[in-house]
């Protein structure tokens, strides 16, 4: 693929993510989503944008009514369809919606961030590249108030970034990314045991395989910090869990596992509050946003290794106490 004007991509949105954050949010992507289909150029193929949703979870007549109100109506050259399904969860969604369409180009979007203008013109044209195999947008921290400011300084996401850069990723985000249709159909969402690691496997397999992961840093989009001291807390020992995973360490008992969990602990403090005294200042936070910052920063990674301790032991413990 040399031109992206001549590609067929679809656009797969879970509305996983729509029972931890709100609705309007949900709204402004659909919004954003619309306007920039249409200002694309007329593809050779109408794209296919599809909705898919647990029916045990979600109301399908709320899912039905948003997306009338906000994306179907009128002239919109796409095909939408709208998937139901029986449990499947984030990544298993995102599976589904890629299998229920063709493209050479596989698009995710979450249903709770809102891109910014460009965004989608800035994915399809990073396949111009030959070396692109998969392509990450850039997520941030939407900043509404000092939670928000504060959670922009320590969480997975960096700052906004003002540069227009396509270059050589580390790991991507699956709120935010696309796949030349070849590469996803062998190397998709891998099944795992674990509640947001599957992105960071599926990167180190593109890695494995020498398969070109880049970063579009035009494709940006804004994401929602975690609502809600009950969903604060068990992302924080979920990712805790994620953690031992993905390190090989599930089920290894012993004091060396608990050592690397106290030590990884200190390290994610030590760089957090790094960055914090480096940004806060960019963000708006004065000497007692930073103290707060820090504070907040210290009890998320405190329930994380509290998540990583619990898990070694327990395997099902936070899932099961702690499910979302």
């Amino acid at each position: 693929m040399s031109d992206t004007r001549s590609a067929t991509f679809s656009i797969s949105v879970e509305w996983e993510n729509a029972r931890f954050a709100e609705l309007q949010r949900t709204r402004l992507m659909l919004r954003a989503l619309r306007k920039q289909i249409v200002a694309l150029p007329a593809p050779p193929a109408l794209p296919v944008v599809n909705f898919l949703y647990d029916r045990h979870s979600i109301d399908a007549a709320l899912v039905q009514r948003v997306l009338a109100e906000e994306f179907t109506y009128g002239a919109l050259p796409a095909t939408t369809q709208i998937i139901p399904t029986d449990g499947l969860r984030y990544y298993e969604q995102k599976n589904l919606g890629a299998a229920s369409a063709s493209g050479d180009i596989k698009i995710f979007l979450d249903c709770d961030v809102v891109p910014e203008p460009g965004w989608l013109a800035a994915m399809l044209e990073s396949f111009d590249n030959p070396d692109v195999g998969a392509v990450a947008g850039e997520t941030y921290i939407e900043q509404t108030g000092f939670y928000s400011k504060a959670f922009s300084l320590f969480w997975f996401f960096p700052l906004r970034d003002c540069s227009e850069a396509l270059e050589p990723a580390p790991r991507f985000h699956a709120n935010n990314v696309a796949f030349r249709s070849e590469v996803f159909a062998k190397h998709p969402f891998p099944t795992m045991d674990a509640y947001r690691a599957q992105c960071v496997m599926l990167g180190r397999t593109l890695h494995a395989n020498h398969i070109g992961l880049y970063v579009q840093k035009r494709a940006r989009v804004s994401h929602p910090c975690p609502l809600g001291v009950r969903y604060y807390m068990a992302r924080a020992l979920h990712n805790g869990r994620d953690w031992i995973l993905i390190s090989g360490l599930d089920g290894q008992r012993d004091s060396r596992t608990l050592k690397l969990i106290y030590w990884t602990l200190r390290s994610n403090l030590k760089r957090t509050f790094g960055r914090i005294r480096q940004h806060r200042q960019a963000v708006g936070l004065g000497p007692l946003g930073n103290l707060a910052a820090r504070g907040l920063a210290t009890s998320y990674f405190l329930l994380q290794a509290i998540g990583s301790a619990v898990s070694v032991y327990r395997r099902d413990a936070i899932p099961r106490h702690f499910p979302i």
